[in-house]
């Protein structure tokens, strides 16, 4: 049983912690604000499941707790589109939760153990305010679930997907240069396939850049944040995206498959990420080290080449 000294501590930081989210959520639209906050929420639940051995146990057990708290069970069936963000605002916002819960962890006696219990309680003090506004608790607690979900999901495609670069990929005696090139063309050809699936806004493709970017940037990749404004590499021409792609997409299709990941968007957000941290991983770290400003050309145009590949 915690003291009161460290009941008081929780309390605090949860303030803390409320008063970054209202600080990071500018929309005045009441719908869009609650699907942040609980996407925000949902980032903070998945970087506490992170440190344990069987984070799918533990996640159970989280929205169980959630639920019986709440008296609400999941909605039936997918999150409410009209609810569900699309996958790189919904990475974006996921995000924002997983760096609220690492930097609060280090204020607290338990860490993320005291984190979770935070997260799980500003959910459970949320859902009667946002009811009354008109939210429905089965439908947020279906997004909550698969907010949580696809955030887990794309931490894990990534690593998983940085390491099968490397130890197969790369281990083959591909170069870091088209190591790069290959998965950001992964990336793209799944970004064609949910332009051919769906209605995407305008600029889908900048938001998918800008995964990469925010991924390279919190594993400390230097220099320019703007990806948009770099040139194309030069030492491309995209002939050889055919043979990049044979080599890197089995595996990760067989991993989509495992884990029932169908949406091709969801798909390329995992990409993306996995080639922001392929971006750091190459030029902060010592695997095939290369100047950061030709990584990060190198997954730009990777991915460009895999947009318009014709499969």
């Amino acid at each position: 049983m915690s003291s009161p000294e460290s009941q008081e501590r929780l309390k605090e930081e949860a303030k803390n912690i409320r008063s970054r989210v209202d600080t990071l959520i500018k929309d005045q639209d009441t719908v869009v604000r609650m699907v942040r906050t609980l996407c925000i929420y949902a980032g903070m639940i998945t970087e506490t499941l992170l440190e344990y051995e069987e984070p799918d146990v533990v996640m159970e057990q989280a929205f169980h707790r959630i639920a019986d708290m709440a008296q609400a069970e999941p909605a039936e069936g997918e999150a409410d589109p009209k609810l569900m963000p699309l996958a790189y605002t919904l990475d974006h916002d996921t995000e924002l939760g997983r760096a609220l819960s690492r930097n609060a962890a280090k204020k607290l006696p338990k860490g993320l153990d005291d984190v979770h219990e935070i997260a799980i309680a500003m959910v459970i003090s949320d859902f009667p305010r946002w009811e009354k506004s008109g939210h429905a608790r089965d439908k947020m607690m279906r997004l909550l679930v698969e907010s949580v979900i696809a955030s887990l999901t794309f931490e894990m495609a990534t690593q998983d997907f940085c390491d099968m670069l490397i130890e197969e990929f790369m281990a083959k005696g591909h170069t870091t240069h088209e190591a790069l090139l290959g998965l950001g063309a992964v990336a793209g050809s799944y970004f064609k396939t949910a332009q051919a699936q769906m209605k995407l806004p305008p600029d889908a493709d900048i938001n998918l850049l800008n995964v990469m970017v925010r991924e390279s940037l919190r594993h400390g990749t230097p220099g320019s944040k703007d990806w948009a404004a770099l040139a194309a590499s030069n030492d491309s021409d995209g002939k050889n995206i055919p043979e990049y792609l044979k080599g890197i997409k089995p595996s990760i299709e067989e991993f989509f498959g495992l884990i029932g990941l169908e949406d091709p968007l969801g798909r390329a957000v995992s990409v993306a990420k996995a080639v922001g941290r392929m971006v750091a991983v190459t030029s902060v770290e010592d695997v095939g080290q290369i100047h950061p400003s030709i990584a990060k050309s190198l997954a730009k145009t990777g991915m460009a080449l895999g947009s318009n590949y014709e499969e």
